[in-house]
């Protein structure tokens, strides 16, 4: 994938919340190609953490965050960890 999503999700914890959040939103919205590294239940978790979150980190849990991440994380890269 060209552009700078790859070298973002390199950056890893450095990170922050609105860039985690708009490539999440990206991917949700305009990313086939990446959107084709997730199974339907997968690509269907981005869109219900993008959807409660409205942008705000603080409306997801820890965990939830984490599992957003992870899940940005496979469909930039194809690779699950």
């Amino acid at each position: 994938m060209a552009g700078p999503l790859p070298w973002i999700i390199t950056r890893g914890r450095a990170l922050n919340w609105l860039a985690l959040f708009e490539a999440a939103r990206f991917l949700y919205r305009h990313g086939k190609q990446s959107w084709d590294n997730l199974t339907p239940d997968e690509r269907r978790r981005i869109g219900e953490l993008v959807s409660k979150s409205k942008g705000r980190r603080s409306n997801l849990t820890d965990r939830e965050r984490e599992q957003l991440w992870e899940l940005v994380k496979q469909a930039a890269t194809g690779h699950v960890e």
